[in-house]
């Protein structure tokens, strides 16, 4: 009996201590903290074209098939960090994937239209961004910044054409800060080689004007540049905010990696995760080969015959595969030194639950080594 009350006493000792743990430091390995990053563009389903409400590609019964396999997929990942785009509407969204995941949020309006509260037109577009963490890491909000268009605020948005922001909230790994932010940048045409190359052909056989390759050419430098622009706003936002200090940024940034955009950012000590660890894996975020909803939706409608060049690109750029979606961890001194470590980096959210894919896009998953080398 003795024996059997010492291992009692052995036995709840050793749960209490369990209990009185810091949770981070369950995940310790080699005296660093695990931290499960998970960044996804959840997709509105709207077409974006309306004025007193916007186009639905799908039912509400399916859009809610969508939301249960984004739920589904993210409990078996058990992130730490979510990072989600195109939640609509918000607050709304945000607040129930949350509850779902039994995270806090950090959530904020980023595209409204011309909107008084609940009240607004296009009255079912009221998209936003969101930060969801687990509440063991202690998160606290720190700053937003608007990247782009018109005003934008919690309760009150003017504005006709796109709007862009970045999120950024704190940490707290191995008892030190860890910045933390989320943004979705423009989405326009890209300059990708087989876009120019489909459109030098059509001027060339006849079947667009040398004026619409031209305004083309306008078109998608006026995308780039905007973006570029935000590029910039993001890097100087988060030296003023984390300095020196670790942080994550990550996507939607409707940009790929060859871009002077991204380039932009890791010339300035940002390090893509997924590239980090994948040096021969394209990472296609953006797959209309194999996901549903693009499927569905986009590639439905080919080229017509008397589609105009722009038409006809548009229709293109949707049928092909692209990296747009982006984890970065920084600065990039700390992973060099081995305080951060890229433990690996991946596409998710491609499972097909009940019939559907969670999103027009799929995610990046990327697990990070935080602490001491």
């Amino acid at each position: 009996m003795k024996i059997l009350r010492k291992k009692s006493s052995f036995l709840f000792l050793a749960i209490l201590l369990m209990l009185t743990l810091d949770p981070t430091q369950a995940r310790s390995q080699q005296g660093k903290t695990l931290l499960k990053v998970l960044d996804i563009n959840v997709w509105s389903g709207l077409d974006y074209i309306g004025t007193l409400t916007m186009g639905e590609y799908e039912s509400a019964a399916i859009r809610e098939k969508r939301y249960q396999a984004l739920v589904k997929q993210i409990k078996e990942l058990d992130p730490d960090v979510i990072g989600v785009h195109e939640a609509n509407k918000v607050p709304g969204y945000a607040k129930r994937l949350a509850a779902d995941t039994g995270c806090a949020v950090f959530q904020h309006v980023g595209v409204g239209g011309v909107r008084l509260g609940p009240i607004g037109l296009p009255w079912n577009l009221r998209e936003g961004d969101a930060i969801l963490v687990k509440k063991e890491l202690n998160p606290e909000f720190v700053c937003r910044l608007q990247l782009s268009g018109g005003y934008v605020g919690k309760w009150v948005t003017f504005h006709f054409a796109d709007a862009t922001q970045i999120l950024g909230i704190r940490i707290t790994v191995n008892q030190k800060p860890l910045y933390v932010y989320a943004t979705h940048w423009h989405a326009s045409l890209t300059d990708a080689p087989e876009i120019i190359e489909m459109a030098k052909d059509l001027v060339e056989t006849g079947n667009a004007h040398p004026e619409e390759y031209q305004a083309l050419l306008t078109e998608i430098k006026a995308g780039a540049d905007w973006r570029l622009s935000e590029a910039e706003k993001t890097l100087n936002f988060i030296q003023d905010t984390a300095g020196k200090k670790p942080f994550i940024l990550m996507g939607d940034f409707n940009s790929e990696s060859g871009s002077r955009e991204i380039q932009t950012l890791t010339a300035q000590g940002m390090t893509d995760t997924f590239a980090h660890v994948n040096s021969d894996n394209p990472g296609y975020t953006w797959d209309p080969a194999t996901n549903l909803n693009q499927k569905a939706h986009y590639l439905n409608n080919a080229v017509i015959d008397n589609a105009n060049l722009m038409e006809s690109i548009q229709t293109l750029d949707k049928s092909l595969s692209s990296r747009i979606d982006y984890i970065f961890a920084g600065p990039r001194d700390l992973i060099d030194s081995g305080q951060v470590t890229v433990k690996s980096s991946r596409v998710v959210m491609k499972k097909i639950i009940d019939g559907v894919h969670a999103s027009d896009h799929y995610g990046i998953y990327t697990e990070l080594l935080v602490g001491s080398p």
